[in-house]
């Protein structure tokens, strides 16, 4: 399985040198450690040996862990495998996969809310994509307006803008 530590931190259950100096430095997260041994360990019941773990977003109430790869694999047969990570965690965990198809990977995100569109827009040399969001879907969204537009810029790449319709 691919994650962001090292399988032989992961073997041993603790973080060698290196990966301590990018957790300090910022490239991972003390939470992509903690997932990354949560998945370690669902591994060993379940094969998601194909799956990849990428990053990991704290929400607050909930986790968003972000993938490069099938976003079924961690999700699993019958949501075992993402139900098992939130349950190790005490946390709502969403799963998303990255460089994909943009709309789907918003979707993802802000299910059950249902998504009207996305456009780019170029505005003063810069990149905005804008996610359009019913005004009636507003009290179905999985987390505050702030925090979703944060994650939704982590999983695009750039400025994201929710537009309420």
């Amino acid at each position: 399985m691919k994650t962001p530590i090292p399988d032989e931190d992961l073997r041993r259950g603790e973080l060698s040198d290196a990966t301590r100096r990018s957790i300090f430095e910022g490239k991972i997260s003390e939470l992509d450690w903690e997932i990354a041994r949560i998945l370690y360990r669902i591994n060993e019941r379940y094969n998601i040996s194909n799956a990849s773990f990428f990053k990991s977003l704290d929400l607050g109430r909930a986790v968003l862990v972000l993938t490069r790869g099938e976003a079924g694999l961690l999700i699993g047969k019958d949501g075992k495998i993402v139900s098992e990570l939130s349950s190790a965690l005490g946390r709502k965990v969403r799963i998303a996969e990255v460089g994909g198809d943009v709309k789907k990977s918003v979707a993802d995100v802000i299910m059950p809310t249902r998504l009207l569109g996305i456009n780019q827009v170029f505005h003063e040399g810069r990149e905005i994509t804008k996610v359009r969001i019913a005004k009636s879907e507003i009290a179905h969204l999985p987390i505050d307006i702030p925090t979703l537009e944060k994650a939704l810029r982590s999983l695009i790449g750039h400025e994201v803008q929710l537009v309420f319709e």
